[in-house]
């Protein structure tokens, strides 16, 4: 028997759903899942565990509740700017860019991505990657529409040239859609797309352990282009990119050493 209502939760996370939980901070992890159990009405995760083995649905609904949802358009635009300096690093036409938004939430980073590539590289082939470990996210990303709130760093000639407006929603113009395909990806088990051009990584490994994150940041430095780079966010945090193989060219950027 696990020690514990937590490792009896773990082992059902495992089983039913291939997510390791001990890759995950506990702290954070347990006192989300006790909150979702209290919610269901569970007397402790025990009986949370007995029920994700026998609800078919449970599964989803509990992934869509440890994923963080928040996002929006052109997330700190700090970022962006830091990123439009540094596109021409990449190579030119008649190259084709291959870019990698892992963990996309609802797809807010790839389209921006786009966006920034459709106005600095308007002659360039390019497609874009955007994966996530939750399925709902990424049905919301496949569809492209959304709130006016989530579009608050998108200015008025982007909105126009972008999307379509649908009463109080935005629709991303299948123009710019094409270039992007979604897929569920698990960064701590699923193989890495190779020879990425640009990877960005951000907002993903607030709740990873120290390990866990270390060897993310591993694969995703092999995942690289010889001339590749790596974008992160400040929960992902690189302290000694030499040991990856990497070099900091500006903040929150890194390329391959």
């Amino acid at each position: 028997m696990p020690a514990d209502d937590y490792e009896a939760l773990q082992d059902a996370v495992l089983q039913v759903m291939r997510l390791d939980l001990r890759l995950y901070k506990r702290e954070q992890m347990e006192r989300r899942l006790r909150a979702y159990g209290t919610q269901r009405g569970c007397k402790d995760l025990r009986e949370l565990a007995q029920a994700l083995r026998t609800d078919p649905a449970l599964p989803a609904q509990i992934l869509s509740y440890l994923t963080i949802h928040v996002s929006e358009f052109f997330r700190d635009p700090r970022f962006f700017q830091e990123l439009r300096a540094l596109l021409p690093q990449l190579p030119a036409a008649p190259h084709t860019l291959h870019l990698w938004s892992a963990g996309c939430s609802i797809g807010a980073e790839p389209y921006s991505l786009a966006m920034l590539l459709a106005e600095e590289r308007s002659t360039q082939r390019y497609q874009i990657l955007g994966t996530d470990l939750d399925e709902r996210s990424l049905d919301r990303a496949r569809r492209g529409v959304y709130r006016d709130d989530e579009l608050r760093q998108v200015d008025p000639q982007r909105r126009a040239r972008y999307f379509t407006a649908e009463e109080k929603e935005f629709r991303i113009r299948p123009d710019l859609q094409r270039f992007i395909t979604f897929r569920h990806h698990d960064l701590l088990r699923d193989a890495y797309p190779a020879d990425q051009d640009l990877i960005l990584f951000r907002n993903v490994a607030i709740y990873f352990t120290e390990e866990a994150k270390d060897q993310v940041l591993q694969r995703l430095s092999r995942a690289l282009a010889p001339h590749g780079l790596l974008m992160v966010g400040s929960t992902e945090a690189i302290l000694r990119p030499q040991e990856l193989g990497l070099r900091q060219v500006r903040p929150f950027f890194f390329a391959r050493a």
